[in-house]
């Protein structure tokens, strides 16, 4: 398979052995850029390794050891540096190519052959970064959070326990059409991730992004992280979707990590910034269900199987936004004699009271 430069958006070719490569650039990684291409016909994402890394994976991956880094002839760089961007590059693949689930992104072709290996994904819309903060802080509506939030969690279940992200993020996670009826959500990027068991034992622990990272892996001492790690950092995402803000805002990553892990500290709820505080956003539930993922014992904190089925319930619950509207639509349907509509409603009325 090989890769070609374009500055059009016409593909000159249908073959699955060519990947066309657009200028517009997706957003960079720790081991290169994610470009737009065009596959088979068709817009994907393609994710390149950096020039200065030529590594040579290919027969790793065909013995089934992408885990282990091979020997590579970089342009720049050091050795371990080098290894690592090898094994990052050939574990994504690993992880992805095993994972067909509608909330994890696709992948649909790889090369691991120097001079360019790339990955071939399905392109998706845009982020949930850039939906948030794009244009400004953007204080996104309940019924989007919770749709959100549910497709992630469904996603997360899929991967757990087999397989632990460790880097689940605004950045990571992709939507299309995020304004429509039913926007779909995928989680991407699993060049942190780790296989083949419920506990990773790994030589480094606090890999990750620092504001979303559980407090065990900051621990040192601590080389085994489950895929409890990934519940944190699902409530930290749920907690910046429902405040608007980024969090632990203003803060490093060492202060940042002294709060976490040696303080016990966690998010406030609600936060303390204006554009996400509205009490409405901040159900007891919702509160609950956040102190639960931040628990300091990963053991204790929700799989993300109960999660998803716990924010459907209360994705029901709003079917209708006032309870005014539930009483009236109660009302219509006792005039209808439907005993069914009627008990449905009062039971919907009276979770929405209690939360």
């Amino acid at each position: 398979m090989v890769i070609q430069n374009t500055t059009s958006g016409i593909p000159s070719s249908g073959s699955e052995e060519v990947v066309q490569l657009l200028p517009e650039v997706l957003g960079k990684g720790a081991y290169g850029k994610v470009h737009v291409g065009i596959y088979c016909g068709q817009r994907v994402a393609v994710k390149l390794v950096d020039t200065a890394f030529q590594p040579d994976l290919s027969s790793s991956w065909q013995s089934g050891t992408a885990g282990t880094a091979p020997n590579l002839k970089a342009a720049g760089g050091t050795s371990a540096t080098e290894a690592l961007t090898a094994q990052t590059f050939a574990q994504e693949l690993e992880v992805m190519g095993r994972c067909q689930h509608p909330n994890i992104v696709r992948i649909m072709a790889a090369c691991m052959k120097p001079p360019r290996p790339f990955l071939v994904m399905e392109l998706m819309g845009t982020a949930l970064d850039k939906l948030m903060y794009s244009k400004g802080p953007t204080l996104l509506p309940m019924d989007l959070v919770l749709h959100i939030a549910i497709e992630v969690a469904r996603g997360l279940a899929y991967l757990h326990p087999t397989i632990i992200h460790r880097d689940l993020k605004p950045g990571n996670v992709l939507i299309n059409d995020p304004w429509g009826e039913r926007p779909v959500v995928k989680i991407s990027d699993f060049g942190l991730s780790r296989l083949n068991s419920t506990i990773a034992f790994t030589q480094s622990p606090e890999a990750g992004t620092p504001a979303y990272v559980a407090p065990e892996c900051f621990d040192v001492d601590n080389n085994s992280i489950s895929y409890k790690a990934d519940m944190y950092s699902f409530g930290v995402l749920l907690w910046e979707m429902l405040a608007g803000t980024r969090p632990w805002e203003g803060l490093g990553p060492v202060p940042i990590a002294f709060q976490i892990a040696f303080k016990g500290s966690r998010l406030p709820t609600p936060p303390l910034n204006k554009l996400g505080s509205s009490p409405t956003r901040w159900p007891p539930r919702l509160c609950e269900m956040l102190q639960e993922c931040w628990d300091q014992a990963p053991d204790r904190r929700p799989a993300a199987a109960e999660l998803a089925k716990r924010l459907v319930l209360m994705q029901q619950v709003r079917c209708v936004c006032s309870g005014s509207d539930y009483v009236l639509a109660a009302a219509h349907a006792l005039v209808l004699h439907n005993a069914a509509v009627v008990t449905m409603y009062i039971l919907c009325f009276s979770r929405l009271v209690l939360e």
